[in-house]
């Protein structure tokens, strides 16, 4: 995924290059970034037709679910048999969503080739009725791969594009943050946006920016509320007894914020990362065996977007105006922000192209 989401990133640096000077809406453009990545390692493509409508039923879906219509409906769950617009909408947008899929997956059924995968919609197919019964698993069956694409693209865009954009307001908050992180970078990977692979596997090399990255992801996680669990046995925690088949559900901000905890939670202090042992897990992604299973790419692309961006520009305040760093007061599954504006620019090394040197 490595060479994809860096390939991706340079494309995406250099659209971001014909608008700098001007003010860029950041955060639609890290969705529609997403949403191609998830794109080429799901269907093998990504032109700009697909990306959109993907982005755009995405972006439809959650609006819908977001509304306090559906919210209600978690709630006071009766109120789904009474007459209700907003489910209607839903319904109409899971139609569209779940006819984009059927003709995804039609298009790779026809075209596939046995024993050879373009892509993951390709392995998946493949893998289809045959049993698992070594790793003491069932069948895969089409609806679980058509499910597995849904989840792709309803977990692995909108998140990560959320994440970013709140990097970008905490670093226009801290400029002394971003001058340090383009030193560093300078200084390990060399000027200019092109050329040096990002050490991903490698973290120690950029302590700074994994250290931002962990901060970004501690004062504001991916989802603050983790998804529902349901207890297997009886159990407990720290004194409180919880009976079988009770729904848990982690208050994963909460405990980013603790101040029993970390010292001064409320602050951007990414360097509380920089001294071995001295601060906590980030559980941004959970733990244990139901930690999230996109948490690796999308540390790769926090990494990676947010080095080569830096790279390449310095973010500075649209017409001198901060974002709010405080969420959008309204109810959804990601924490989100009030929408703001950047203007990207271009560094002096960052603007030579691959290979050219001042």
């Amino acid at each position: 995924m490595e060479p994809l989401v860096e390939q991706l990133t340079q494309e995406f640096c250099e659209r971001m290059r014909a608008q700098a000077g001007t003010p860029v809406a950041i955060q639609k453009e890290f969705s529609l970034l997403t949403c191609a990545i998830i794109c080429h390692l799901t269907f093998g493509d990504k032109e700009d037709t697909l990306v959109h409508t993907f982005h755009d039923c995405v972006q439809d879906l959650m609006r819908t679910w977001e509304h306090w219509s559906i919210q209600m409906l978690d709630i006071i769950p009766f109120l789904r048999f009474f007459p209700n617009p907003g489910l209607w909408r839903l319904k109409r947008a899971l139609e569209n969503r779940d006819h984009i899929v059927e003709k995804q997956l039609r298009q790779h059924k026809e075209s596939m080739v046995a024993g050879q995968w373009r892509d993951m919609t390709d392995y998946m197919l493949q893998r289809v009725g045959r049993l698992r019964a070594e790793e003491g698993c069932g069948q895969l069956l089409e609806g679980h791969v058509h499910m597995s694409v849904v989840d792709l693209f309803i977990g692995g865009t909108e998140t990560t594009a959320t994440t970013l954009s709140w990097a970008v307001a905490f670093l226009l908050h801290h400029p002394e943050i971003q001058q340090r992180l383009q030193e560093e970078l300078d200084r390990e990977l060399g000027p200019g946006a092109s050329g040096s692979r990002i050490p991903y596997r490698d973290p120690t090399r950029l302590p700074l920016l994994s250290a931002t990255v962990a901060e970004v992801l501690r004062l504001r996680p991916v989802v603050p509320l983790a998804l529902p669990h349901c207890t297997t046995r009886p159990s407990s925690i720290s004194g409180y007894d919880i009976p079988e088949g009770m729904v848990v559900i982690p208050n994963l901000q909460g405990a980013h914020l603790d101040e029993t905890v970390w010292e001064r939670p409320q602050e951007f202090r990414p360097d509380r990362f920089l001294v071995p042992g001295a601060s906590p897990r980030v559980l941004a992604f959970g733990c244990g065996a139901r930690v999230c299973l996109g948490e690796p790419l999308a540390r790769l692309e926090l990494l990676v977007v947010l080095a080569q961006l830096l790279r390449a520009f310095t973010l500075m305040p649209a017409a001198g105006t901060l974002p709010s760093l405080r969420p959008r007061a309204r109810c959804g599954v990601n924490l989100s922000m009030q929408p703001f504006q950047v203007q990207l620019q271009s560094r002096g090394a960052g603007v030579l192209g691959r290979g050219q040197h001042p």
